[in-house]
């Protein structure tokens, strides 16, 4: 059985990223998802965290342990192995840039607070813990800076890609 195939008998399926999902555990009544699933080199992992057996859960989708396997035969012969996802890189370095703005508006509230403070009105104490979170705010706006050249790197792998097969198909 193919990940596709397996996925497709779960409920609330929502992607994790390359090879990995999260579902609604079939085996106990789940209203959000509990149920991790993800690609091995040769078969289908799962791990409920509501700490459903794995045979439990293969059972009540009408399935065996020896479903989960790659190679596992079928009827035709043996199973292919599932073709590894294509990366979105515009819609990671889109999650790059969320990171990134998410950090300099911290980084920028934190520093309008602490111009607005009056250094004299506080103790030592408090005092030592507004540079700690203004050091914060600025170590957010050098990551910030990191997410952002990250971001800028994944859109031209995204931009070189779509060259090459513009020009393959021209």
């Amino acid at each position: 059985m193919s990940t596709h195939e397996f996925l497709s008998r779960l409920e609330g399926v929502r992607s994790g990223g390359v090879g990995k999902w999260s579902a609604r555990c079939p085996f106990h009544q789940d209203n959000s998802p509990s149920l991790s699933i993800g690609e091995g080199a040769d078969r289908i992992l799962l791990h409920c965290f509501a700490l459903c057996e794995t045979p439990d859960i293969v059972a009540v989708l009408g399935l065996t342990m020896a479903d989960l396997f790659f190679d596992a035969p079928t009827a035709q012969g043996h199973r292919p192995n599932p073709m590894p996802a294509r990366i979105d890189y515009v819609a990671l370095a889109f999650r790059y840039e969320l990171g990134a703005l998410d950090r300099r508006l911290r980084a920028k509230h934190v520093r309008q607070a602490a111009n607005a403070i009056s250094i004299n009105e506080f103790p030592d104490h408090d005092l030592d813990r507004l540079i700690d979170a203004v050091a914060c705010a600025y170590a957010d706006i050098e990551r910030a800076e990191l997410l952002e050249g990250v971001a800028d790197g994944l859109r031209a792998k995204a931009f070189a890609r779509k060259e090459r097969t513009v020009s393959h198909a021209a």
